[in-house]
């Protein structure tokens, strides 16, 4: 298995209860994302079997550590990682990341085929969240503190 495959496993396993549920919510996945509430309903059920709003209220509702995960910033290699092991979760042998560039607001991610024709770039804040999701959580947070 190649050094950077291990790597990137390793990172994933230490960082993927922290940061799955937001950065990587650009790829549809993670807490309050489509493939999450996929045949669930509005309700979830806790390890005790008592009923929950958690999604009622969202990724706001029961993270005490919301806000600190919204003020993380990865490195750009961080980043890097962080996606080429999603990659290897997907499955895809087909695509690889391009390159990471930063940006005045995060960082641009380029996912490639193996013969480094584009597939798609992917703009993301510093937290590894898409920037857009990003930018409507911050909106949503100044909307409440304002209230």
């Amino acid at each position: 298995m190649k050094k950077t495959t291990l790597i990137a496993t390793a990172l994933v396993t230490a960082l993927s209860v922290s940061t799955a549920s937001s950065a990587f919510a650009w790829w549809g996945e993670g807490e309050g994302g489509k493939e999450h509430n996929k045949g669930c309903g509005s309700e979830y059920r806790s390890s005790h079997g008592q009923k929950s709003d958690h999604g009622k209220r969202g990724m706001m509702g029961k993270h005490a550590n919301f806000k600190e995960h919204m003020s993380r910033e990865f490195t750009a290699d961080e980043v890097k990682i962080l996606n080429e092991a999603h990659l290897i979760k997907q499955g895809n042998p087909n695509v690889k990341v391009g390159t990471v560039t930063s940006t005045k607001d995060g960082y641009k991610v380029t996912i490639v085929t193996k013969d480094n024709s584009l597939v798609k770039e992917i703009e993301l804040a510093k937290n590894g969240m898409s920037l857009d999701r990003y930018n409507m959580m911050q909106e949503r947070m100044e909307a409440k503190q304002k209230n």
